[in-house]
């Protein structure tokens, strides 16, 4: 028991240090230069739990934690909110897969096994958000048990009863005291009336920053204490070995691949012929620029088809000679599909110029056509680690298009070809500002919006304390001041 109790202890002041260090971060500081701090208390974090359970840390998983590590400098370095988003959300889709790669055997694991493991995972966790109270409980009653087992059994319900409510008075009044700490302000910002009696008869001093604190570090500390808890207690269903699935006859994904495969040979004919090489009479009505500038969604969507019936085929289908070779035409096919959807684009953008949502899609296109050279290369070596590869792919081209800061070369590209000057001036993040503040229009245009152009971005890029100073809004403050 003292054992048990020991452990429970180190679990709670590891918490209590991760919600302490991620609330110091967090606090209002939700892209400053702090953020990369918070990163690396969660892996320390996980190197803690690891450490508690015996594990030891393994090589390869540097390389989830360095990618975790470079999403979260990037968040301290842009104002676009686009980008911060989907920094954070593959930072957490490392981080689970950190954890899943360290305490279980992943090497068989595929892109199915790996979703459904996340999923138990985050559904485990959430089973466990009261644990730092049960355990609590538990600890206190084997407290209260007599240290051997001697005694009958009338002996041991005299020591019941000789027990002293007084511990379970207090386990009770101290679980009160940290759900109220997270309660009260919640109750007190949902309804003023409630505030103001408690302010009133308490003399309450509870303003917004103190309950936003509260909260912050309640919420992480039990969702540490959660993580903990789902690390130490392995998911039975992820220790079991991954079953071979390759129980289908292949004949069934030759067929229909090989009927998809000729549509898609008639279809890349025409794209070379038409597109590429802009030969060949195009319907009444119809010019080679609106040709070129139709369909380009819809091919995307076709080739993320195509990738996951690459996939599927080769984790439920048997092997065979032919449908890797089928598969193979199916990818290559895919490649001039992705081919045809960058030519569009490029032509729409020349036509109607950036936007971040067009510059997104070309970091897509590359994403996709890495991922499918990954299931090319699956298709011919089962073997191969698909998942690791297709996101080590994702995550680097991520990395390089986000810290390419999209919105300074949207910004000017479309200024210099008089493109959207509305939406490159008011739609961009600060990370556009010193180029927009660089080729300033002067009468052309810049002495009419000059003056909203500041109101947008003034408090963005206000001067703020050490926490929240984030790059992308200094060099924002700086441009607007020597703009004249």
């Amino acid at each position: 028991m003292k054992e048990k109790s020991s452990l429970y202890g180190r679990k709670l002041l590891i918490s209590a240090g991760y919600a302490a260090a991620g609330t110091a971060c967090l606090f209002r500081a939700p892209h400053g230069i702090t953020y990369p701090l918070f990163a690396a208390a969660t892996l320390v974090l996980f190197f803690l739990v690891l450490r508690l359970q015996g594990e030891t840390w393994k090589r390869s998983a540097f390389g989830f934690a360095a990618g975790i590590m470079i999403l979260s400098v990037h968040v301290a370095t842009t104002g676009n909110a686009h980008l911060i988003a989907i920094d954070k959300g593959l930072m957490y889709l490392l981080l689970f897969m950190l954890i899943l790669h360290s305490l279980y055997d992943d090497t068989k694991w595929d892109v199915m096994r790996y979703l459904g493991a996340v999923t138990d995972f985050i559904l485990t966790s959430c089973t466990h958000i009261f644990d730092c109270i049960t355990d609590g409980i538990e600890v206190f009653r084997g407290r209260g048990e007599p240290d051997g087992t001697e005694g009958t059994e009338g002996a041991d319900c005299d020591t019941r009863k000789k027990e002293s409510p007084v511990k379970y008075i207090f386990l009770g009044l101290m679980i009160a005291v940290v759900l109220l700490c997270v309660i009260v302000p919640l109750l007190m910002s949902s309804d003023a009336v409630f505030a103001k009696v408690l302010n009133d008869l308490w003399d309450l001093k509870i303003d917004e920053t103190i309950m936003l604190i509260g909260v912050l570090f309640g919420v992480l500390f039990v969702a540490s204490y959660a993580l903990i808890s789902t690390c130490s207690k392995k998911i039975k269903k992820l220790l079991s070995n991954a079953k071979d699935t390759r129980t289908v006859d292949p004949a069934v994904a030759i067929t229909f691949t090989s009927v998809i495969m000729m549509v898609y040979v008639l279809y890349c004919a025409i794209q070379i012929y038409y597109l590429f090489l802009g030969a060949g009479s195009l319907p009444d009505g119809y010019t080679y620029a609106k040709y070129a500038h139709e369909g380009f969604y819809e091919l995307v969507a076709v080739c993320l088809i195509n990738l996951v019936m690459v996939l599927l085929c080769r984790k439920y289908s048997k092997s065979s000679f032919a449908l890797p070779v089928i598969l193979t035409a199916v990818c290559g096919c895919t490649y001039i599909m992705l081919g045809s959807s960058l030519y569009r684009m490029i032509l729409y953008i020349e036509a109607y110029g950036f936007t971040f949502l067009r510059a997104f899609v070309l970091f897509a296109l590359a994403a996709i056509a890495l991922v499918m050279a990954a299931a090319v290369a699956l298709v011919f070596r089962s073997s191969f680690p698909f998942v690791k590869c297709a996101l080590a792919a994702v995550v680097m081209t991520w990395v390089v298009f986000a810290f390419s800061y999209p919105d300074r070369w949207i910004a000017d590209y479309n200024l210099k070809h008089n493109y959207g000057i509305e939406y490159t001036v008011f739609e961009l993040s600060t990370d556009a500002v010193p180029v927009i503040t660089r080729q300033w229009g002067g009468d052309k245009w810049g002495k009419d919006v000059e003056p909203l152009f500041r109101k947008e971005f003034e408090e963005a890029a206000k001067k703020k304390d050490f926490r929240n100073f984030n790059l992308s809004e200094y060099c924002a403050r700086r441009a607007l001041e020597q703009l004249h």
